[in-house]
């Protein structure tokens, strides 16, 4: 009886050893996620592309086919990139589940060829006269008063200044081929009562000089006479400034700019170098 004990404990032990043994050389149920990657234009395989799991940091080489193979992963959640030179890189999220294989067909578009971006910068206009860089240095500074600059003047040379003036300076107005305050039609801070007339003419400074002001019109009786005084800008020529600038009273013009406007604004005109 002993002998026959033996004899069942030892194939018992043999069994199980082999069922182990048999255990440990069956494969382990791992999922695998594959795939193929092609140019998106005809399908063709793109060799040598780089597939790279980004979680993990493995990577695997697309082979003449257009094949890639993982194996041995755990399941969950993956993030993938596919990348080629020549091509736009492609993203994206796979999941694996024990078991189960997962296989994806990733279609990469060219790269558009693109040059290096060239930065141009406009040669800043260099100017001679104190009065003309003064002028850049305020218009640049954005401290207040508005602004027509040599680049918009040498385009409009075939126009005349009060067109230029219509549709570019607030706060002004024509009355005929003068230019007067939109802001009042009066000159002078106070008024002993309605205006009879729109009076309120604006200031001109050539080159810093003051040509004319509303004041001057005070002793003026008729329209012919009226015309001798007042600068008509319908008639001057855009091409001889290089610069205008214009402020609605005394109290907005710059420090250090001499301003006798009446209240009506003042517009400065800068003549162009020769």
């Amino acid at each position: 009886m002993k002998c026959s004990s033996l004899s069942i404990g030892l194939a018992i032990g043999m069994a199980l050893l082999g069922d182990a043994a048999a255990r440990a050389q069956a494969p382990v149920d791992t999922p695998q996620f594959s795939g193929v990657v092609v140019r998106q234009a005809d399908a063709a395989p793109v060799t040598g592309a780089d597939v790279w799991l980004i979680t993990l940091d493995r990577h695997a080489l697309v082979d003449r086919t257009g094949s890639f193979a993982f194996t041995g992963l755990a399941p969950g959640a993956y993030l993938v990139e596919i990348r080629a030179i020549g091509f736009v890189a492609r993203r994206d999220t796979v999941r694996l589940a024990a078991g189960r294989s997962l296989r994806r067909r990733y279609a990469l578009t060219v790269q558009a060829a693109t040059l290096d971006t060239v930065h141009t910068i406009a040669d800043q206009q260099r100017y001679l006269s104190p009065a003309l860089r003064g002028f850049e240095e305020r218009r640049s500074s954005g401290n207040g008063g508005h602004f027509i600059a040599d680049s918009v003047l040498r385009h409009n040379e075939n126009s005349t200044l009060a067109n230029v003036i219509r549709s570019r300076i607030p706060g002004v107005t024509f009355s005929g081929p003068y230019l007067v305050s939109s802001r009042k039609q009066c000159k002078g801070a106070v008024f002993a009562g309605p205006c009879t007339a729109m009076n309120c003419y604006v200031a001109v400074y050539i080159d810093g000089v003051l040509e004319f002001r509303s004041q001057m019109t005070d002793d003026v009786r008729n329209t012919a006479e009226l015309r001798t005084i007042i600068p008509d800008l319908t008639r001057i020529n855009v091409s001889d400034y290089a610069g205008v600038e214009f402020y609605a009273d005394a109290a907005s013009a710059p420090i250090g700019m001499h301003s006798d406007d009446d209240g009506c604004g003042s517009l400065y005109l800068w003549t162009r170098e020769k």
